[in-house]
């Protein structure tokens, strides 16, 4: 029951990932690589935005050490995840940490912190953060699958790279409500607009660190 319940709480976002998946898909069939690398990158990373980052440095004939740099300081965000989402996890057993941790994705983290009130028992905490995380991270997986086989279906044009800062928009409005929230995000993306041409995503992991740092300094 309480993995069906975190499963309905993503819900809403999963068609946000089967598109996100898709146009990853495609694009590693448009770039020419390995079919079977692509689709296990999604299983190893499950990470969008690092993925797609490899790809297109990759493309530029960059070597795979830059790639993989540039994939490790956009995935280093998880870190600030991590730091918020101890406290939910530090009565699971070694076991589900690891397994949770590895499913984790921006979304699902947000869920989980959002929900983690309603569940303090951390049997049904920790059920309830699987059901959220292993379906949207299915959806993921699916969504990759089809944009290999299917090739590039969306166009260009529809920009889907703007999925996902929506649906993080949808997530955080309704839970923004004081005064150090609402400063904090408007710093971030203020601070992210202003530098987002710094490469490597960089721009997100300041932003997101000062609109904290700031919003710790509001009353």
């Amino acid at each position: 029951m309480d993995f069906a319940a975190g499963a309905r709480a993503i819900a809403p976002l999963d068609p946000g990932s089967f598109l996100f998946g898709l146009a990853f898909g495609a694009l590693v069939q448009v770039s020419g690589f390995n079919i079977w690398a692509g689709m296990s990158g999604s299983l190893l990373v499950v990470a969008g935005a690092s993925q797609i980052a490899i790809i297109e440095t990759l493309r530029i004939g960059a070597p795979l050490a830059i790639a993989v740099l540039t994939a490790l300081v956009i995935n280093a965000r998880l870190a600030l995840y991590s730091t918020a989402l101890a406290p939910a996890y530090s009565a699971f057993p070694r076991r589900w940490k690891f397994g949770l941790a590895y499913l984790m994705s921006d979304q699902a983290a947000v869920i989980s912190l959002n929900y983690q009130d309603r569940y303090p028992n951390p049997v049904r905490r920790r059920w309830f953060i699987l059901g959220a995380s292993l379906t949207f991270s299915l959806t993921w997986w699916l969504g990759t699958v089809a944009g290999i086989v299917l090739g590039p279906v969306i166009p260009s044009a529809w920009q889907i790279g703007f999925i996902v800062p929506l649906m993080f928009i949808a997530l955080m409005v309704p839970h923004v409500k004081h005064r150090a929230e609402v400063v904090a995000a408007l710093v971030a993306v203020v601070v992210a607009l202003v530098l987002k041409d710094i490469p490597l995503g960089l721009n997100v992991i300041v932003a997101a660190l000062v609109g904290i740092g700031v919003g710790r300094l509001v009353k």
